[in-house]
């Protein structure tokens, strides 16, 4: 009877979690996490006491917020919380880390908690985060320890075929995940420099990524364009890749990284000044699409934000509107669509929730101003109410 804990219940843990209990069998699940109180889901008991989770746990996982308290594994907040594995949780347990640190933190954290440590990555989206555990691409289980690894891999074995769980050394997992979120970001940063320079010559940018990614060494995924790349993994990941190089006088491949960061901001100022230009002095901005992404339900690090911050500073009155984002700091956000667009000089469709993509712009346009002009950022197309369907 593998018995596991969870440290961590947010997104990650309670994907984690709730595969482990259904999949695993005779899994006896545990999970803490301080802004949780004493509750049960489904299979697994979330605790009040990190004591009670791991005291008798054969595995601990750990997903938490990677900088937690700000400086990842050498910050008071990882350290807090290796001792307390140190102090609480078995000589023999096997610490599984989700959380995304620097390549090399693997080594520290044994040494932190004295206990054997096991990198596994996740790859994951918010909204689909469980069924990405049950059907991952691929598992990656990386460590010095090889019972241990052989271990974890037996956890994964029980819905995981073994071709898609990959061994590797720490290092090399930890590398793995930077890059591969880092390289997701280069495709969006990609593909919305294509959207700007269409833009500015009257090119049809879905048509162009839609032919690009029929190319089987390139394929279609992540090549919509958009008003950038958003949420709390990419360019989160992308820093800590460039940290990494900097810290290893890797410069040019700092700086390389570093430019996909830059694209992205440019894109995000391209789009803030479209959007006030077109709204006239002054003049007032709806906004369609709040969350990072179409389908999430989180502001977190949105580039809607961003815009919106930019916008009020140029001195627009900016109402927003999202079908599953409630509230969100720096921004007002209103229940209904036509709540929205009452009375604006511009609405900004921000991603492509599909109940934007079924609106009858001819049906509202009374709402909003007379001239009053949608502007799509997604595809960087602009157009009067009155012309749209």
């Amino acid at each position: 009877m593998p018995r596991i804990a969870i440290i961590g219940y947010g997104v990650v843990g309670q994907a984690v979690g709730a595969v482990l209990a259904a999949k695993v069998k005779n899994a006896k699940v545990s999970a803490f996490d301080p802004q949780q109180i004493s509750w049960g889901v489904g299979r697994v008991c979330v605790t009040s006491s990190f004591k009670v989770a791991v005291e008798a746990a054969d595995y601990v996982f750990l997903c938490v917020p990677s900088h937690l308290e700000g400086k990842g594994i050498d910050g008071k907040g990882w350290k807090r919380l290796a001792g307390q594995v140190d102090k609480h949780a078995k000589a023999n347990a096997i610490v599984v880390i989700k959380s995304t640190l620097v390549p090399g933190d693997a080594s520290k954290l044994e040494k932190l908690t004295s206990r054997r440590v096991v990198v596994c990555p996740e790859f994951m989206a918010e909204g689909t985060a469980e069924r990405d555990i049950l059907k991952p691409h691929r598992v990656l289980v990386g460590g010095s320890d090889k019972a241990a690894v052989d271990s974890v891999i037996r956890l994964y074995r029980h819905w995981v075929l073994a071709s898609r769980i990959i061994r590797m050394d720490a290092w090399s997992a930890q590398l793995t995940k930077l890059l591969a979120n880092a390289m997701l970001a280069q495709r969006v940063a990609s593909i919305n420099s294509a959207a700007t320079l269409c833009a500015q010559v009257g090119a049809d940018v879905t048509a162009i990524s839609e032919a690009v990614g029929l190319d089987p060494r390139i394929g279609p995924m992540y090549l919509k364009s958009s008003a950038g790349f958003g949420g709390s993994c990419l360019e989160k990941d992308l820093r800590l890749l460039c940290g990494l190089a900097t810290d290893n006088q890797a410069f040019e491949v700092a700086d390389y990284w570093r430019s996909v960061i830059e694209q992205n901001d440019a894109r995000v100022d391209k789009i803030t000044k479209t959007i006030s230009h077109l709204a006239g002095k002054g003049g007032k901005v709806a906004i369609l699409g709040v969350a990072y992404r179409h389908g999430a339900s989180t502001s977190r690090n949105a580039i809607s934000l961003r815009i919106a911050a930019g916008l009020l500073r140029k001195g627009h009155p900016v109402v927003a509107h999202d079908p599953i984002v409630r509230k969100a700091t720096g921004i007002k956000i209103v229940r209904s669509i036509e709540d929205a667009i009452a009375d604006t000089n511009c609405i900004a469709v921000l991603n492509d929730e599909r109940e934007y993509r079924k609106l009858r712009w001819r049906r509202l346009q009374a709402i909003a101003k007379p001239k009053a002009v949608v502007y799509f950022a997604v595809t960087g197309v602009s157009s009067p109410v009155r012309q749209l369907r």
